[in-house]
């Protein structure tokens, strides 16, 4: 006994010293914190960091603000913004050899007397998660002398497409844990602005469309008004929008982010604003194949609109003073600028801007200043209340007027481009210059898939992210899949890394967000499932209008609507299920040719050929190994691990639906028309057998999406919870399916056909023989 008494105190004695040799940790230096102090009449990032890491770091500390007396002794741990002259901060010397002007600065002593600080508001709550969630089991003699953190984007701009989005309802979405992930990331500005109500207050003609191109990027005059437009829109309607646009402002001042209003601008008027003032008519905007009746804007030549506007803008600054900037969309959706070449209904406008029989170049000049001097108007006007407002814009709709616009350029004015034209051609060279103008440059990317929620792609992703590093970007819009949506989503996971250590290793990032989610052991099946996925999404080609954008796969309804070889065969009473909330005109030959619309031809044979055949090739080998990988982790894991692969299983198996709907659009174009177009009888064959598979799978692929939609809790897809729309489809999704498969297998059979004098009939309520008018077509 006395022997092991003697061993059993040894081994106490050395376990006694393998506990002292433990080094600190982060977390051991936090349970010291007695004291958080905040600025007095500080920023509400601060008093909202402070009162995370009470709750979720030290809850045995204070929350004081910042005043005398209390700015002095142990224990104490101050978090600021550095403006606010708070915290210390790192050391000019310090930040010198740390390289950047953006920065975030943690110091923490072993007693917990330390700081939490960054150069910029939107960098406090990104700092505050990095010890959080990565810095809590480091040694905390590393943070003795403070550590400085560079983050790659000194703006990274714009969000989940939600918030400011007619999305927002969507099922499952929380505004405020979109906005907290988005801080994490390091984002520092997001739009903010959407319309309140289901639809918006432009309406039209019956059986006119073209009201839903207003749903998106609402204009000034839809949260505010001024005497010139007053009772243009209801009281009601303008206080609602205006009561959302301030609560959506407020989280992103909450999590320290600059709000900001994403608009089409300047937009059409209500008819009553033109028929008070027929003599401020600007420009026609709106575009005469997808509308009945004619929208035309203000003339911002005149300076009683340009006051107008201005007025509007200072008026909704005084409303909302935190927005910071404005990112400005035209020529599209009912906006425009007078005599602009790209209007859809050709150079227009108002009576003061330009007079008749000028050359081509005088009118664009003339147009250009219309264009500088209405920036200007809304930037001076804002800076009233915000000195640093900024201006976004981009040249895509000033093609003929780029080179006035370009020179005309001044400080707050920012452009955004796309990587590829910062080359060293003159005009590449001509854009890079546009900072020493006070332009800054900015550009975009999205890390997710067009469709679909949380499609992990993570090493795309971080090409994408490097890419533009590449370039020379530190301004960027960047677009990720909301948080509460997406929970697990890894291509969030590798923009956050890259974008506060620009030399992080991929690989060793996405392993560690498997290891977090599902354990070590779980970790590898993950991981090549998320590899197998990103070569899938690689693999996928581009289908055009579908699938190469946010909006174009739900407002052609191809998840509900039959691919049969004859549609305008199926009665029209049959159609009507899925053609009321397609994005189209009675006479849009997209209503029985998935190839064109209106006047454009989506894809060709030969680009639906090859495009079905680089599917087949490229992206179901990687897809199915990963579901088939995926499927095996599920009857294995347990707990939480098990969650997480059910939740990618689910959504790489509609990501297979979407992809094949996709791929069976362009089978349809390759089949149908190259059945049309055949002369030789075997071609002709071949077609048609083409034409058949691809209904016959497409039937498979809508009952697998159906059974999935019914069976599944992971919210793989938006859903409005009440009730269908043109822009998201409804809870009744699985019935709509149920009768597009119905319809396939009814029209299976038919010989493929496309009418092509289908733009040019008029509806049978017209009174007129088509045998008679068609006999004049072109």
């Amino acid at each position: 006994m006395t022997k092991i008494a003697a061993i059993l105190g040894a081994l106490g004695v050395l376990g006694f010293s393998f506990a002292a040799e433990r080094k600190p940790t982060v977390a051991d230096a936090l349970k010291n914190i007695r004291v958080l102090v905040v600025p007095e009449n500080g920023r509400p990032v601060e008093q909202t960091v402070a009162e995370e890491f009470r709750r979720d770091l030290t809850p045995q500390a204070e929350i004081v603000t910042d005043g005398p007396g209390k700015g002095d002794g142990r224990s104490l741990f101050r978090i600021a913004v550095a403006d606010e002259k708070s915290a210390a901060g790192p050391t000019p010397d310090a930040l010198r050899k740390a390289g950047g002007k953006s920065w975030m600065f943690l110091k923490l002593a072993p007693d917990g007397t330390g700081e939490l600080t960054a150069s910029a508001p939107h960098l406090l709550y990104a700092l505050y998660s990095l010890l959080k969630d990565d810095w809590l089991a480091l040694d905390a003699a590393g943070f003795e002398s403070g550590k400085i953190v560079i983050p790659r984007f000194s703006r990274l701009e714009g969000g989940d497409n939600y918030l400011a989005n007619p999305k927002r309802v969507a099922a499952g979405y929380d505004a405020e844990r979109s906005v907290r992930e988005l801080a994490r990331l390091g984002f520092s500005h997001i739009p903010v602005n959407a319309l309140a109500k289901d639809m918006p207050a432009e309406q039209g003609p019956p059986g006119e469309i073209y009201y839903r191109f207003y749903y998106f990027s609402p204009d000034l005059d839809q949260f505010v008004e001024t005497p010139l437009n007053a009772g243009a829109y209801s009281p009601e309607y303008l206080e609602a929008n205006l009561t959302l646009l301030k609560e959506n402002a407020r989280l992103a001042v909450k999590y320290g982010l600059t709000p900001g209003l994403n608009i089409s601008s300047p937009r059409s008027v209500p008819d009553a604003v033109l028929e008070k003032y027929p003599y401020l008519r600007g420009a026609r905007v709106d575009h005469p194949f997808r509308s009945y009746r004619p929208r035309f804007t203000l003339t911002l030549s005149h300076p009683a609109v340009r006051w107008h506007y201005a007025e509007l803008m200072r008026r909704l600054m005084r409303e909302v003073p935190e927005l910071g900037y404005i990112y400005l969309w035209t020529n599209d959706s009912g906006s425009g600028f007078e005599y602009t070449a790209s209007l859809y209904a050709g150079r227009n406008g108002g009576a003061y801007l330009v007079r008749e029989w000028k050359s081509h170049e005088a009118v664009a000049k003339a147009a250009a200043e219309n264009v500088l001097r209405y920036f200007r108007t809304l930037k001076d006007a804002a800076a009233e209340t915000r000195p640093d407002f900024r201006l976004l814009f981009n040249l895509f709709s000033f093609s003929n007027e780029e080179e006035f616009i370009l020179d005309g350029l001044t400080e707050g004015l920012d452009l955004w481009v796309a990587p590829r034209e910062l080359d060293d051609s003159p005009r590449g060279r001509r854009l890079k210059a546009l900072p020493t103008k006070g332009s800054e440059i900015f550009t975009t990317t999205r890390l997710q898939n067009n469709y679909l929620l949380g499609i992990p792609s993570p090493w795309l992703a971080a090409e994408e992210v490097r890419g533009l590093q590449a370039a020379g970007f530190d301004k960027a819009q960047v677009t990720v899949d909301p948080s509460p949506l997406a929970p697990y989503d890894v291509n969030r996971d590798v923009l956050r890394a890259l974008n506060f250590d620009a030399g992080a290793d991929v690989d060793t990032v996405v392993a560690a967000a498997a290891s977090r989610l599902v354990g070590k052991s779980g970790a590898p099946a993950l991981v090549k499932a998320w590899r197998l996925c990103d070569a899938a999404v690689r693999g996928f080609p581009s289908i055009m209008l579908y699938g190469d954008n946010n909006w174009g796969f739900p407002w052609y309804r191809l998840l509900v609507r039959p691919f049969a070889p004859d549609i305008e065969k199926i009665p029209e009473a049959e159609r009507a299920y899925y053609e009321k909330y397609m994005t189209v005109t009675f006479n849009n030959p997209n209503l029985v040719d998935l190839g064109m619309d209106i006047l454009w031809t989506l894809m060709t044979r030969e680009q639906a050929d090859a495009a079905v055949a680089q599917a087949d090739r490229a992206t179901w080998p990687p897809l199915d190994e990963a579901i088939g990988g995926l499927g095996d982790a599920v009857r294995s894991a347990k707990g939480e691990g098990r969650a997480v692969f059910v939740d990618q299983l689910d959504r790489l198996r509609a990501l297979r639906c979407y992809f094949r709907t996709l791929r069976n659009t362009a089978a349809w174009v390759a089949g149908v028309h190259g059945f049309i177009e055949a002369r030789d009888p075997a071609e002709k064959q071949r077609c048609l057998a083409m034409v058949r598979a691809m209904v016959d799978d497409e039937v498979r692929n809508a009952r697998a999406l159906a059974a999935l939609f019914e069976a599944s809790k992971t919210r793989f897809m938006p859903v409005d919870p009440t009730g269908e729309t043109f822009n998201m489809y409804g809870t009744n999704l699985p019935d709509l399916i149920r009768r597009k498969v119905a319809l396939m297998e009814k029209y299976r059979n038919d010989e493929p056909r496309v009418d092509p004098d289908f733009m040019w009939r008029l509806p049978p309520d017209a009174g007129l023989d088509p045998k008679v008018y068609l006999k004049r077509r072109p």
